[in-house]
This record gives structure tokens, C-alpha cells and sequence, in this order.
């Protein structure tokens, strides 16, 4: 077992923290995570392989609905949120019952179900968009501009380093495997 370094402790004890803390529970407009992140990814109206990343192209929630755009894959879905099908099929459905996206079949492949996101849907991504960013405003109230500067530019690293593990790991994961 190799040494316990304190700084690296410190790391792991202020993340779990993090990770269990109060506000984790919030749930912005009456919604959970899941059901913001899928509305989130259907408003941002991204495809595979782009990521939700908000910085350089911020939701536009002021434009029309696009009705040409023929949404998303469960299967596009899932990948963008890095979850797997089955996990986001029930927040669809529930979102579906409440009028918040829409299904309608994929007209290039009827086998497939594209999803899109209702005006119902993007009001509510709009109201737990503006919910959090008070939140986040007291935060920076809080912190001070330049602490809050840093720590972004900080849990940007820590994100891209974890990421870049993750990546490490399943591509270590794959060498041997024979399949295409």
C-alpha cells in the first residue's frame, strides 16, 4: 500500500463531501438531475460526439423551436449523458407523459424513435436555468469574483483529469478484446 499523502487525502475527503452534500438534493424547478439533463441535451439540440458544454455555446432559449430538427436517439441521448439506454428511458417516458418532449418516428429509419423537446419542455429547462444561476450568483456573492474564477478554472482540471483516466481506462479495457 503506498503512502497516504495528506494533500491527496484532503482531495478525497473535500470530493466525497462535495459529492454528498444538501444541495446535491435541490431539484431546480421541481426537477430531478436526469430530467434536466435530458431536456438540457434536447434544447442544446447536440448530436453524437459533441459534448453538453455550455461555455462557448450557451442554450438559446429565446429562439423558435426548430420543427425541421428531427431530435434525438434514446441511443444519441444516452451517449451525450454517458449513461447507458436503459437509464434514460424512463425519464422520457415520464417527461413524455408530461408533455414535455415528444416522440415521433425517425422518418429515415421507422424502426427508430426520435425525441424532441415541447415548448412545455423548454419552459421548463428555462425556469431551472434561471433557478440555478441566482444560486450560482450567491456563490460568487459568496466567494469573491477571483476565488470563483479560480475555482472554476480548478474543477475544469479536475474534471479533465478524471475524464482523461476514464479514457485511459476503457481504452486499457478494450486492447485485448478481438471484437470490431
Amino acid at each position: 500500500m503506498t503512502g497516504l499523502d495528506p494533500v491527496a487525502q484532503k482531495l478525497l475527503y473535500s470530493i466525497m463531501q462535495f459529492n454528498k452534500g444538501k444541495w446535491r438534493q435541490h431539484k431546480p424547478h421541481g426537477r430531478n438531475h436526469n430530467e434536466i439533463m435530458v431536456l438540457a441535451c434536447l434544447l442544446h439540440g447536440s448530436h453524437p460526439g459533441e459534448r453538453l458544454d455550455w461555455r462557448d455555446n450557451p442554450p438559446d432559449f429565446n429562439s423558435e423551436l426548430n420543427e425541421d430538427h428531427p431530435g434525438l436517439k434514446v441511443s444519441e441521448i444516452s451517449a451525450l449523458l454517458r449513461v447507458k439506454s436503459p437509464t434514460i428511458t424512463p425519464v422520457i417516458r415520464g417527461l413524455e407523459d408530461e408533455g414535455l418532449v415528444k416522440r415521433t418516428m425517425d422518418p429515415d429509419d421507422r424502426r427508430a424513435v426520435r425525441i424532441t423537446i415541447t415548448e412545455a419542455g423548454r419552459d421548463i429547462i428555462r425556469a431551472a436555468h434561471e433557478e440555478r444561476m441566482q444560486i450560482f450568483n450567491r456563490l460568487v456573492e459568496h466567494l469573491g469574483e477571483e476565488d470563483s474564477t479560480q475555482l472554476a478554472e480548478l474543477l475544469t482540471k479536475v474534471y479533465s483529469f478524471f475524464d482523461s483516466l476514464a479514457s485511459l481506462q476503457k481504452e486499457h479495457s478494450t486492447e485485448g478484446d478481438d471484437t470490431p
